[in-house]
This record gives C-alpha cells, sequence and structure tokens, in this order.
C-alpha cells in the first residue's frame, strides 16, 4: 500500500493486486472489500486494487481462447472439469501468475498503450512465493509446445526482464525472518533468476534514549518507588528489544545482495495516515 501511493503520486497509473487472499487493502483506504476488477481506492491518486480469484481467472482466460460464453460454459463450468482442474498441481497458482501477466503486457487501452504503469504484486510468503514464480520453467519443463508453452514463456520473459519486474523481499528485525530474507534472494536469483529490487525492513524501533540517558535508566533499576522501577524496567527492556533488532540488521546488511529501505515502527497500530507516513 505504501508503495502503490508512493508511485501514485508520481502520476504513475498503479495497481495493488492481491492474490486470492483475503483484502487487507479495501478497509484502509475506506472501501468495500476488494474483489477481481479493479476498483479505485483514492479519489485524487491513480490507484486501484484488485484481488485476484482463480475461477474468474480461468473464466477470463477461457473465454479470450475459446471466445464463446456459452463454450466456456459447456467446457469448464461441469462438476467434473472443476475438480479435475482443483486436482492439477500448481494450476491455481498458474491461473493468478497467468492474469498478472496479462494485466502486465496485453492489458491495454483504446489507444493502445498500457492500462497500467505499476503493478505491484502482493506475493505470497518464502515458500509459496518462491513456487509461484518458479512455475513458468516448470510448465515449459512439463510441456514444451502448445499454447501454454507459449504463454508460459512470455510469463517467465516478463519475470526475468528487469525493465519489467523488481523482486523485493519484505522482512523483519527478527532472526527467523531474516533467515528467510536471505534465503529467499539466494532462490530468487540463483533458481528463478529475478531481478533484484530492494529488501523492505519493517518496524525499526527509532532510538529514542542517548547512551548517557540508557546509563541513567540503569542506575533506576530497583528503585524503591514502584513506579519509577517500573519506567526503568521498561526502558531497560526497549533499550534492549533495540539492541537485538541493531544485531540481526547487522546480519541482514552483511548478507543482502540489494539495497536495504528500513521503515520505522509507527509505536502504534497501524492505519491509513501510517500507510502514508511509511509512503
Amino acid at each position: 500500500m505504501a508503495l502503490g501511493l508512493a508511485a501514485a503520486r508520481l502520476g504513475r497509473r498503479t495497481c495493488i493486486v492481491q492474490l486470492n487472499t483475503r483484502d487487507s487493502v479495501g478497509r484502509f483506504f475506506n472501501r468495500p472489500p476488494i474483489e477481481y476488477d479493479p476498483v479505485r481506492l483514492d479519489d485524487h491518486l491513480p490507484l486501484w486494487g484488485c484481488n485476484l480469484r482463480p475461477r474468474q481467472c480461468l473464466a477470463e482466460y477461457s473465454l479470450m481462447k475459446l471466445r464463446f460464453r456459452a463454450l466456456h460454459r459447456l467446457v469448464f463450468e461441469n462438476e467434473v472439469m472443476r475438480r479435475l482442474l482443483g486436482m492439477v498441481p500448481g494450476m491455481t497458482e498458474t491461473l493468478l501468475l497467468g492474469k498478472a501477466w496479462f494485466m502486465e503486457e496485453m492489458d491495454k487501452g483504446e489507444d493502445g498503450r498500457p492500462t497500467w504503469d505499476t503493478l505491484i504484486i502482493d506475493a505470497p510468503s518464502t515458500g509459496h512465493g518462491v513456487a509461484l514464480f518458479r512455475l513458468p520453467q516448470v510448465i515449459l519443463q512439463a510441456v514444451p509446445v502448445g499454447p501454454m508453452a507459449d504463454d508460459a514463456r512470455r510469463m517467465h520473459a516478463m519475470l526475468s526482464d528487469p525493465l519489467r519486474t523488481s523482486f523485493n523481499i519484505a522482512t523483519l528485525p527478527f532472526e527467523l525472518p531474516v533467515n528467510e530474507a536471505l534465503d529467499l534472494q539466494k532462490q530468487a536469483r540463483e533458481v528463478i533468476g529475478l531481478p533484484g529490487g530492494f529488501v523492505f525492513a519493517n518496524m525499526i524501533l527509532p532510538e529514542l534514549l542517548s547512551a548517557s540517558s540508557q546509563a541513567q535508566i540503569a542506575g533506576l533499576v530497583g528503585n524503591p518507588d514502584p513506579i519509577v522501577d517500573a519506567a526503568a524496567v521498561n526502558a531497560a527492556s526497549y533499550v534492549s528489544w533495540r539492541q537485538a533488532q541493531a544485531v540481526q540488521m547487522g546480519r541482514l546488511r552483511d548478507g543482502a545482495e540489494m539495497p536495504i529501505v528500513e521503515l520505522p515502527h509507527r509505536l502504534a497500530p497501524m492505519d491509513f495516515a501510517g500507510i502514508q507516513a511509511l509512503s
């Protein structure tokens, strides 16, 4: 959402694309839950959002290939075919990725210009994300010729082109998320060949206390006044939390091969004002 706002403020016609998940965008923009068709999120900025669903992706794709809605219903809208498609490994992910590719390459206005300047794809977490972006290669290995192979080649061409795609990683300053971020970076480069973008480190605690203040607070721990003691203990805990974050950020800086963007902890529940501040 922060990236979407930033891109839209630059005048870029932008769409935030969620992949078959519970909508987490609409409520921040005071909109009903976002569905398949893009809806405008801001009355003043060129910013839209959508939430792709496999069944609707299939309907749109089959209509492009079969041309006739009645034929689509005959072929795909029967119980046997629905169950069969649900059993095909990777079919859901293929449909979602294919729709994203269509929005990037094929979706054009009457003047022939692309509908979108920027698409922000909110991809799944590490394991599912790697599987999603490997799909074009898997399809080509299994089915090297035919219409599906042609589409898979075009999807792979989009994903591997640094002028069209930027693969960004979001993480947190904790040991496990940093481990996953570094592993994902390696897999994205070596296994899939995705162009590197940025690593976004979320929830970085601000430095609220100087070294002298920290020393003073440490001396107040165990104070006979319970209020002073509790405040000192809480402040010392904050300092320890921030120091632990600093260790993990050091690991991230040492291992990351992409630029790191540090986003501050808001120290409050996230709301639209917070998204705007981050953007």
